[in-house]
């Protein structure tokens, strides 16, 4: 080859060293240009961040408050009743009271065996009861037996029948009682319920001794 040729294979090879790297140096700006147009928008479009859904707190419900049952009352126990053959009557009194029951010439006995005792007894005249004096026969009898102290004398019906109740506060060998005396007459019978109790209890007494005797029948 001459000198001429190889002058000529060289230009040529410079020519095409140049264009090769012409070639490479665009393909570079190419890269560049896509990365910088794909980086600003990557940057001013940050993902958001979701805000929290706020969780609504439950609302507690109260217990239900139980009814209290009410305590039913007890049922009271019917009073007993107790006739008597002797002395022709029938009366009622508290079922856990003891009957001893008497005879002609002495007196039926009803009591709680405590501190109250009832005493009834039947007595027949000639004549028609003289109410007014035989209360104040009873009025000196309890005076000089029980040194008694009269509290009240009132009328009192039982049924169909009158009489008369007497109250009295007195002693028995020391110990203080509380009497009620009641005188039922009936033609020529009169019928005497008397109860002794304990003092202490006297209204209690008396509503007691009120519902026996509103209860006497005689027969």
């Amino acid at each position: 080859m001459t000198k001429r040729w190889m002058i000529v294979g060289m230009l040529a090879l410079g020519v095409s060293g140049i264009t090769g790297a012409c070639s490479a140096g665009g393909s570079t700006s190419s890269a560049a240009a896509v990365i910088a147009t794909a980086s600003p928008s990557s940057s001013t479009a940050p993902s958001a961040t979701p805000k929290a859904t706020p969780t609504a707190t439950p609302t507690a419900t109260p217990a239900p408050t139980a009814t209290p049952t009410p305590t039913p009352k007890p049922t009271p126990v019917p009073w007993a009743v107790y006739k008597s053959k002797p002395h022709k009557y029938s009366i009622k009194h508290p079922p856990d009271w003891i009957v001893t029951p008497g005879s002609a010439s002495r007196a039926d006995q009803i009591d709680d065996f405590d501190s109250r005792y009832v005493f009834l007894e039947r007595d027949t005249v000639s004549t028609w009861v003289d109410v007014q004096g035989t209360v104040d026969q009873e009025k000196a009898y309890y005076k000089s037996h029980y040194k008694a102290k009269l509290v009240s004398d009132k009328k009192v019906h039982v049924g169909s029948l009158s009489g008369r109740l007497l109250t009295f506060n007195g002693t028995d060998d020391g110990q203080k009682l509380r009497i009620q005396h009641l005188i039922i007459a009936r033609g020529k019978i009169g019928y005497f319920i008397t109860m002794y109790s304990d003092p202490g209890n006297e209204a209690a007494d008396a509503k007691l001794f009120l519902r026996m005797y509103n209860s006497f029948k005689p027969s």
